[in-house]
Order: structure tokens, then sequence, then C-alpha cells
């Protein structure tokens, strides 16, 4: 029954990744079934190429805006948060455009291993994948209306003069006009739409499944070694086991007939089932850090982008949002900027949360060796496994973001030092301007 549970639960993961895949579908950027029509695959190309056009159209246009401002302090944070926003939802886009491929090897490694963990329970596993699903649900559905309230409030909320467009551009023809201003309309509603579906799908393949994945397959791994042993699962069976060998030996004195039941031999059989599944955890373990590696691999990079831009979109929409009066002529955005600081925050958290988390339960498993019974089972293959068991656990897991990031709550905490820096040094050149 432990065992349909847990594949009904994966299949959830399962669908949840498809939901993914599907947000990345519409808006042109990921690729249709393999038996889709010839013309459907022609004309998803075509729409492919038309959105990353409109997104690299939208970030010249902020460019040129930042670079004609760029004496002007305040028109400078205001386009510089949301070009650094643009920027990473870009970059995240390129790479899941490169390395579709191994981004769907990943998906289904993940869920195979959980999988094939499962397919030895120990008793926990539903509760965790469950635990982890509502996770999922939660997070995914609460970042889902973070991004509608921010796009409402990008595109319809932002008091503009007439003839102005939601978001500050240069265009190289009057925006203040028809059909100019439709056309610059028209860019900045398609970029910031698809910007934030794409990042939705984007972040919850990666950073939610994925990541989330990795925790289910961390603490069932931890489960498993902690029933290696006679303390966990075998204390009934070797009772049992006990006590038939002192009721047939009872019996068979009295008969005056030698014992057939060895407790040596019992214990040993103990020992064979100790070290068969304390290498069957093993493998796991081994199974799992190479799929951490690829996973390294393939989003390293782009994770070390999102953190950059958090410094600057944290430290830029503060600013925004500080400011007591914008420029003559315009209202004052800081509800708009108040909402996007809540994204950006929030997104970096989740982040560092979770590669947190990971590393916290990576470095848990040599505890949950250590209690798996090994003192019970002692023989010399039995010393072998502890040795290259222990060796595996002592490299901690990280989720890495280049080479001078590591995800997690230190990491968190210095970028958030680190973007107060820069708002305090934009404080003050505003401060001196002024006076």
């Amino acid at each position: 029954m432990s065992r349909r549970k847990a594949g009904s639960l994966l299949k959830q993961f399962r669908k949840l990744n498809s939901l993914h895949i599907t947000y990345l579908r519409y808006v042109g950027l990921w690729a249709l079934d393999s038996d889709s029509s010839t013309l459907s695959k022609c004309l998803y190309f075509v729409y492919n190429k038309f959105v990353l056009i409109i997104m690299f159209i939208f970030m010249a246009t902020l460019l040129a805006d930042i670079c004609a401002n760029f004496n002007d302090l305040s028109i400078f944070t205001n386009d510089g948060c949301i070009f650094a926003g643009i920027s990473v939802v870009f970059f995240k886009v390129m790479i899941f455009q490169i390395r579709r491929e191994q981004i769907v090897q990943l998906l289904r490694e993940s869920v195979d291993g959980c999988e094939q963990l499962c397919k030895f329970p120990v008793g926990p596993e539903d509760e965790i994948l469950k635990k982890y699903l509502l996770y999922s649900r939660v997070i995914f559905y609460g970042f889902s209306t973070i991004a509608v309230c921010l796009m409402i409030g990008l595109l319809f909320l932002v008091p503009v003069e007439d003839g102005g467009l939601p978001v500050r551009a240069q265009y190289p023809f009057d925006t203040t006009k028809y059909p100019g201003h439709a056309v610059g309309y028209f860019v900045e509603a398609c970029t910031v739409s698809f910007g934030l579906t794409a990042i939705m799908g984007i972040d919850s393949l990666h950073a939610l499944n994925l990541c989330n994945l990795f925790l289910v397959q961390l603490e069932i791994l931890s489960e498993h070694f902690k029933s290696c042993g006679s303390n966990y699962g075998m204390i009934d069976q070797r009772e049992a086991l006990d006590a038939r060998y002192k009721i047939s030996s009872t019996v068979e004195e009295r008969n005056g007939k030698r014992d057939n039941y060895k407790l040596d031999e019992i214990r040993r059989c103990s020992s064979d089932d100790f070290v068969k599944r304390f290498r069957r955890s093993i493998r796991h373990h081994q199974r799992l850090l190479a799929v951490i590696d690829d996973f390294n691999k393939v989003f390293s990079s782009s994770m070390f982008v999102q953190m950059v831009s958090s410094t600057s979109m944290i430290c830029l929409t503060g600013f925004q949002a500080a400011l007591p009066n914008q420029a003559e002529g315009q209202s004052s955005n800081t509800y708009k900027f108040l909402i996007y600081l809540m994204a950006a925050f929030s997104q970096l958290f989740f982040i560092c949360w979770v590669g947190n988390e990971v590393t916290h339960q990576s470095a848990s498993l040599t505890q949950s060796q250590w209690f798996s019974g090994w003192s019970d089972e002692l023989s010399a293959k039995t010393g072998r496994l502890i040795n290259v068991s222990m060796i595996l656990a002592k490299k901690t897991i990280n989720l890495k973001a280049g080479v001078f990031y590591v995800l997690s709550m230190e990491t968190f905490i210095a970028i958030l030092k680190g973007s107060y820096s820069f708002f305090a040094l934009l404080s003050t050149m505003q401060s001196d301007g002024n006076q």
C-alpha cells in the first residue's frame, strides 16, 4: 500500500512538471511534442523567435533610456531595477533554450530517483512526499499570485502622463502619439506578460520541483540509512528468531536431540541483510550526487546572474520606493516598486532557503549512517561499506551560483547587506544632489 501511495504522489510531481512546462510552451519558450505536425512546429518556431525579439527590443529601449538619463539618479534607478529584472529573465530563457534536453533529463532522473527509493519503503516515504508536494503547490500558487499582481501593477496601475508608457523607455519614434504609442505599449505589455510567465515556469521547474525532489530523496535516504540495522525493522524479526531458537532448543533438550537452529547463522543472515540495505542506500546516494552535479552544471551560471540581479533589484527598488517625490510632471510609483521589491525579495529568499535545506539535509546523512546499527553487524564487509559511505557523506552537497556563491541563508543575508550598502550610497548621493 505504501508503494502504491508513493507512486500516486510521484504522479502529482510529474503533473506539476507538466504544468510548468505548459507555462513555458504557452509563451513560446519550450518545444512542441515530437508527434506534432510539421506546420505546427514551424509556426511555433516563428512564435519562439518573435517572443525573444520582443524581449530583446524592450531591453534595448530600457538600456537606451538609462544611457540618455545617466546623470538623473531618479530615472537611472527607475530604469535600472526594471532592466535588472528583465535581464535575468532573458538570461534564464536562453539557458532553457540551449539546455532543454539536459533539463528534461534532470527532471526524469530526479523523479526516477524518488521512485527507486520508494520501491523499498521503510515507513515515512508517504509523509515526506506529501510534505514537499504541499510545499511545491503552496509556493507555486503564492508566486503566481505575486506575478499576477506585479503584471497588473506594471501595466495598469502605474500613473502615467497623457501619451506616456507604463515603463520608461527610449524608442526611435514618438511614443506620445498613435501609432507609436500603441507599438510601444504592445512591446511592453508582451514583454512583461511573457517575462513573468516565463520566470514562473523556469523557477518553478528548477528551483521548486527539482530542488524539492532533491530534498525528498535526501530525507528518504536518511531514513533508509537509519533502517539498515537491527534497530529499525529487524528488531521484531530477530526477537522472533531468538524466541524460536529458545523454544526449539528447550524442546530438543528434552528429547535429547541436537539443536538445528544456530544463533550465529541467524545473526549472519541479519548481517547480510544489513549489507544489502546499506549498499543499496550508498548506490542511491551516489546517483543523487551525480544528478546534483549535473544540476549545478546546467543552472550555476543562471543562479549567479540571479544573485547579481537580485542585489541590484532590491537596492534600486528600495531606493525608488523610498523616494519622497518623483521628478516634476510624474506621479509616485511607490506601490509598483513595493510589489516589485516583494517579488525580488521572496524569489531570492526561496532560492537561498532551498539551497540551505539541501546542504543541511546532505550534512545530516553522516548522522543517519552513524545510527544505522553498523555496530551490531561488525565485519570486514561492513567496515568497508561504512568507510565508503562516510567518504561520500563528507562531500557536502551545495547548490552553486557560479564560483562565487553557494545558495544558503548566509548568501541571502550577505546579498541583503550588499543591497543595503548600495541603497545607503544612493541615498547619500541623492541627498547631496538636492542640496
